[in-house]
């Protein structure tokens, strides 16, 4: 069980380390930056849907969004288990708006898209909620700055 610091027992302690019921839990740390590689992996996989014009630059743009300041909060998940893991629903909203500017053909589907980066053949909560995500105006502004 889990003991708040005002029920903390030293001989509860003893006892259950005594039992084998004692356990320490300690989230797994990840480099500062890993979730940036996840980003990259997890949108390589519909660079085929790129539109002609983009193909070529679709690297370069991915590597600025997960580089620029202004997204990283988005990008990055900072509650519970998944805590400094991309967050999949930014992610998954970005291809849809890159998608609506062109940059995915819009002869593929967003739920295409979306079960080609899961690796799945059914929608899950990702898709379900992407479109829930607000970027902040200079975001907003940063990501128009490729596409205009």
């Amino acid at each position: 069980r889990r003991l708040l610091p005002e029920e903390f027992d030293a001989d509860l302690l003893r006892q259950l380390t005594l039992e084998g019921r004692v356990y320490i839990d300690v989230p797994q740390k990840m480099d500062k930056d890993a979730w940036k590689h996840e980003v990259l992996e997890y949108v390589s996989v519909i660079d085929d849907y790129a539109t002609e014009m983009w193909k070529g630059q679709l690297d370069d743009v991915w590597n600025a969004i997960v580089d620029a300041e202004c997204l990283s909060d988005y990008l990055v998940m900072k509650k519970g288990e998944l805590s400094g893991h991309m967050n999949r629903y930014t992610v998954t909203n970005l291809v849809c708006r890159m998608r609506y500017l062109g940059v995915y053909s819009k002869d593929v589907s967003m739920q295409k898209l979306h079960l080609r980066m899961e690796h799945t053949t059914k929608k899950n909560k990702y898709y379900k909620n992407f479109r829930n995500y607000k970027l902040s105006r200079e975001a907003s502004i940063f990501l128009r700055s490729f596409f205009s």
